[in-house]
């Protein structure tokens, strides 16, 4: 037997060990790119997270997902009215009164003042170069804002995502009940409930639709009289539109056209939904999903959710900042609402949306429960951070791009911004319309456009930065292509430059926050984690090691610069058998080879050409790319007769040589 180590001791493997070079082909360094491609792909950050789950058992994962699934949207149901009644008495107000009592406390202190003079230092600082430094000023006051409306709500973080709840509660409310238990919104009683369900009993579905019609102005406040006036001249459709107007007052709002004004665009409006619900009805709720009967009960509790209007309003007030004096005290309410909608979606959001994050706490408990005896709580603090880091990060990523973004402004201040926006809207809605006579005009609107946005900026390293933001902003903002009223016109085809803006835009700006700045900022996050709780042995950061390939690959002939190389032959006793029987010489690596496809002479190991310009060594072994293992020493019985085995092997070798 040959080994393929040099000392059983270290572990150091060797390619074919003891090979002489006699002419012929090398193995192909082709098959070693690509598994440094593979190797390079399979590291990445992202993958690794997907394989670090792999060894979890999912009927374990999924069992546990739904077990979470259903604690977390029932635990979320009680903990909804604790952000009810007044402010400073809810759950939300306390974090923030608590905050607002630390840092009055911290700030007359010594070390309060300090850290206090330091801040506003460094915020003067920032201010001064905004003044001096049209970039700077770009970064800090005028970032580029998305078009599609769920990039909007999603990057805005929790008001994103209070906006979009909202809108859909809203939704809800105003629309017509269909289902006795609704008037629950109007403060109905289970019993009052009861009643008005008897009375519905036997009637066929006009009748029931207008009987509840009906109630439901008798809950908002209208008189009998009134309603059956209003049903005579309109019937049910008239109930429902009046029923709509009472609503939009109950909810805060002037009437129903400030109600659908404002509900067109929830985020842009936020602050003006927030001053509705600090006049809105404090009797009024919103129930989803939750309808009358034993059926209906047991969907309402797995999926249904009722939110009271003081509810909304206090999670407005957090999220806004709207409800304490201090920093501390009114950061700490809103970064509190922020953990709870990462870790369960259900601050702002229905049960099924709860789904997702608890698919990710199903994989971290089932990975948790097979980590060795010691480490589980390392594991599960770990997977705990990371996933919902990227979830805390997404917003702030979204933030930065679009601040970096903001550079191509750089140059206009804020009311320049928005009357940039304004005139690109009246050029769009014009443009769209058919509205340029011709071409020349339209390019002439074009031009004054564009002159607006560069700002006369001369300064050419302010210029590059325009550029970038130009660039990250592909395909946001752009303007609209000229339409021809002629027949014979190319309109479809003047909107394939900004198809093709937007094609390259949009996975652009996904990918910035996702793919680049966020797992930065998650395995930062995780890093820090194992710093406080340890790393466990299967971190969720371990990269794949390099594997050593176990077979070395021939290339193939052809036009291939190590074609003239010596290949290896092994020389082990069935080949030196086989070469004595063909007449082959054997030739040692201490002894003179002549390669006639190069003119070189291999002597003492020493290649050399006709001038005796030593080239290199000859290289009997292919260092392997694994390092040294140490082992330790085997003094049993069977690694004694392999020693011996190895011993007579050589022996016969160096006998064979001899001979020939």
């Amino acid at each position: 037997m040959v080994s393929n180590n040099i000392n059983p001791k270290y572990n150091i493997p060797m390619q074919a060990a003891g090979q002489s070079y006699v002419g012929g082909n090398t193995p192909s360094m082709q098959a070693l790119d690509g598994q440094a491609v593979k190797q390079s792909v399979d590291n990445s950050y992202l993958a690794n997270r997907v394989k670090a789950s792999e060894e979890a058992n999912p009927n374990a994962t999924l069992g546990l997902t739904l077990a979470t699934w259903y604690a977390l949207a029932q635990a979320m149901d009680k903990f909804g009215p604790k952000c009810a009644g007044e402010y400073d008495k809810s759950i939300l107000g306390k974090i923030g009164n608590f905050g607002d009592n630390v840092q009055t406390k911290f700030t007359n202190t010594t070390v309060g003042k300090g850290v206090q003079k330091v801040y506003h230092g460094i915020g003067k600082a920032w201010h001064w170069l905004t003044g001096k430094s049209k970039v700077a000023y770009a970064l800090e006051n005028t970032p580029t804002q998305a078009e599609w409306k769920f990039a909007k709500n999603s990057g805005a973080g929790l008001k994103g995502f209070l906006a979009m709840d909202t809108d859909q509660l809203f939704g809800y409310f105003m629309k017509p009940i269909d289902d006795v238990n609704k008037l629950e919104q109007f403060g109905y009683t289970k019993e009052q409930i009861d009643n008005v369900a008897k009375t519905l009993k036997g009637l066929n579905k006009t009748d029931k639709a207008a009987a509840l019609a009906k109630e439901e102005l008798k809950a908002l406040g209208i008189k009998d009289s009134s309603i059956d006036k209003i049903f005579n001249k309109k019937g049910i459709h008239g109930l429902n539109e009046y029923s709509k107007h009472i609503k939009a007052r109950k909810l805060g709002f002037r009437n129903l056209a400030e109600y659908e004004s404002v509900s067109k665009d929830a985020l842009g409006n936020i602050d003006k939904i927030h001053q509705a619900l600090l006049k809105a009805d404090d009797k009024m709720a919103i129930s989803v999903s939750r309808k009358y009967g034993a059926l209906g009960k047991v969907k309402g509790h797995f999926f249904g959710r009722k939110v009271s209007i003081p509810e909304l309003r206090n999670k407005f007030t957090a999220t806004l900042g709207k409800g304490n004096k201090t920093k501390l005290g009114r950061f700490l309410p809103k970064a509190f609402s922020y953990f709870l909608e990462g870790t369960t979606n259900r601050f702002a959001g229905g049960k099924l949306a709860v789904f997702m994050q608890a698919f990710i706490f199903g994989d971290m408990l089932a990975n948790s429960f097979i980590a060795p005896k010691g480490e589980k709580f390392k594991t599960f603090m770990e997977r705990f951070v990371n996933d919902f880091s990227y979830f805390m990060a997404l917003p702030l990523a979204y933030v930065a791009m679009h601040k970096v973004g903001g550079m191509k402004y750089a140059g206009l201040d804020k009311q320049g911004v928005v009357n940039y926006r304004a005139a690109l809207k009246a050029f769009n809605e014009k443009a769209k319309a058919g509205g340029f006579a011709t071409k020349a005009e339209y390019k002439a609107a074009k031009n004054a456009l564009s002159d607006m946005l560069r700002a006369n900026v001369k300064n050419p390293i302010t210029r590059m930065f325009k550029g970038i933001g130009r660039f990250i902003n592909m395909g946001n903002e752009t303007r609209a292509a000229y339409k021809s009223a002629s027949k014979m016109n190319l309109n479809l085809l003047r909107k394939i430059p900004n198809f093709l803006k937007n094609l390259g835009g949009v996975p652009l700006r996904l990918a910035i926050p996702m793919a680049v700045i966020v797992p930065v900022i998650a395995k930062a996050c995780t890093k820090a984690e194992n710093k406080v709780f340890g790393k466990p042995t299967k971190s969720v950061l371990d990269e794949e090691k390099e594997t050593e390939a176990t077979e070395p690959v021939q290339n193939q002939a052809g036009n291939n610069p190590f074609n003239n190389q010596p290949t290896v032959i092994p020389n082990t006793p069935t080949n030196l058998l086989n070469m004595y029987k063909n007449g082959q010489k054997y030739q040692s690596p201490n002894s003179t080879v002549t390669n006639n496809v190069n003119n070189t002479t291999i002597i003492n190991g020493e290649q050399k050409k006709d001038d005796d310009k030593v080239l290199e060594p000859v290289r009997t072994y292919i260092p392997s790319p694994v390092g040294v293992q140490i082992q330790g020493e085997d003094q049993t019985a069977g690694m004694a007769a392999l020693a011996r085995a190895d011993l007579a092997e050589k022996q016969a070798m160096e006998t064979l040589a001899m001979r020939w």
